[in-house]
């Protein structure tokens, strides 16, 4: 054991008496380290970030469109029939698996109330169970009841961030906004929900469908979405095959027809990210697989330059009694505390860049146990695989012949 540390020192010492040429080596393996860890925490951050995003849409809610979100037939998905307002009824009077069917309309308008105004706010058109569909309870109020949907009341539902500008710490509700040249009373705001994919989810508004289609611009040929939500979370695959039936049939279908609908939930995008983010994954080893590669070549140049420059320390050690074990190991040793000092720097300026990216752009990034550890491994396993044969070859030398030379 004390021969194992006095070699450990000895290669430590040697490190430092060369501090240019182990600094110059050490680039190699962190740029390396620097390139893996600095993509993989983004990725990660990125990742973690849309996961969140998605989980607060509800993971039992589906999303009926013409088009599909994962699909790339876009263009021949355009020239679908719109869905309608009679098939969203038509599912929830005919539906089992369904507790709440809204059909939605989307627009958008100013808003104002005294001197302050909002522009370019999103509009939602729904019935009173989009609450439960969109998960959209109010924090402050109420949402609007069937009644008054039933009598297109000029009612609405404003976003914090909406509310905040039109109101400022004024109480909102009961107050009365004006919205495209048309008084409505504020009956709730809804609790902020942050951004989404860079979008604030908070600017916008909700109204009574009847008060869509009457005061609002929207497209008659783009129709309504759908929004379906489950009674059984686990009963998804069965939610979604009677409502695949029931559109069928209320749109007219023949058995050889192909479905002219696409029925979407959440956990289809996840698992889009999943296949995205595993090649990325698989990407980002191979950029950083290059890198450490090149840092690898150099590090066994140099070991072998330093086998040759200290020959005739070897041959003492070995007339002395150091084994050619023991004068592999030291080698060994100098290459791979070369590059786990290597990929511990790499590691620090891996999540100092990802940090800095992250503080200056939407791109999010997670500090993971996992990115430690895949730095240390590889800058690990590149001492080793790159430090053997120069350890080999000192190990191989003749005391003899190591002492004799010039």
């Amino acid at each position: 054991m004390r021969h194992i540390y006095e070699a450990i020192l000895i290669s430590i010492n040697s490190l430092r008496e060369n501090k240019l040429r182990t600094f110059l080596t050490l680039l190699g393996i962190m740029i390396g380290v620097t390139t893996i860890i600095f993509i993989h925490s983004v990725l990660k951050g990125t990742e973690k970030y849309i996961v969140g995003q998605l989980s607060s849409l509800g993971s039992n809610t589906l999303y009926i469109s013409r088009f599909s979100w994962t699909g790339n037939n876009w263009r021949t998905e355009r020239k679908r029939k719109p869905l309608t307002i009679e098939q969203a009824e038509f599912l929830s009077q005919n539906s089992q698996m369904a507790e709440y069917v809204t059909p939605v309309l989307g627009s958008w308008s100013n808003a104002e109330y005294k001197k302050n105004e909002v522009k370019y706010i999103t509009v939602k058109g729904s019935t009173a169970d989009f609450e439960y569909t969109s998960d959209s309870s109010p924090e402050k109020g109420r949402f609007f009841n069937a009644g008054e949907v039933e009598r297109n009341s000029n009612v609405i539902i404003l976003g914090s961030e909406v509310s905040d500008a039109l109101f400022g710490n004024e109480d909102p509700l009961g107050k009365l906004i004006k919205v495209r040249g048309r008084k409505f009373m504020v009956i709730g705001v809804l609790a902020k929900k942050g951004e989404m994919f860079g979008n604030s989810m908070d600017k916008e508004m909700i109204v009574p469908l009847g008060c869509m289609k009457k005061y609002f611009y929207w497209r008659k040929r783009y129709g309504v979405e759908i929004m379906v939500k489950s009674k059984d979370p686990t009963k998804t695959k069965e939610t979604i095959a009677e409502l695949t039936t029931l559109l069928r049939i209320t749109r007219g279908l023949k058995s050889d027809d192909d479905n002219d609908f696409a029925i979407n939930e959440i956990n289809q995008i996840l698992d889009f990210l999943n296949k995205v983010t595993s090649s990325m994954r698989l990407l980002i080893l191979a950029i950083g697989s290059l890198s450490l590669l090149v840092g690898g070549i150099g590090i066994m140049n140099i070991m072998l330059v330093s086998v040759t420059q200290r020959t005739r320390e070897i041959g003492t050690r070995k007339a002395i009694g150091a084994t050619s074990r023991l004068i592999m190991f030291q080698f060994t040793a100098e290459a791979v505390i070369l590059c786990l000092f290597g990929g511990l720097f790499g590691i620090s300026a891996g999540f100092v860049i990802a940090k800095i990216i992250s503080s200056f752009t939407p791109m999010p990034s997670a500090v993971s146990l996992s990115s430690i550890l895949i730095g240390v491994i590889y800058s690990g396993i590149v001492g080793v695989i790159f430090g053997f044969y120069p350890a080999r070859k000192a190990a191989r030398l003749n005391p003899i012949d190591a002492l004799r030379y010039e």
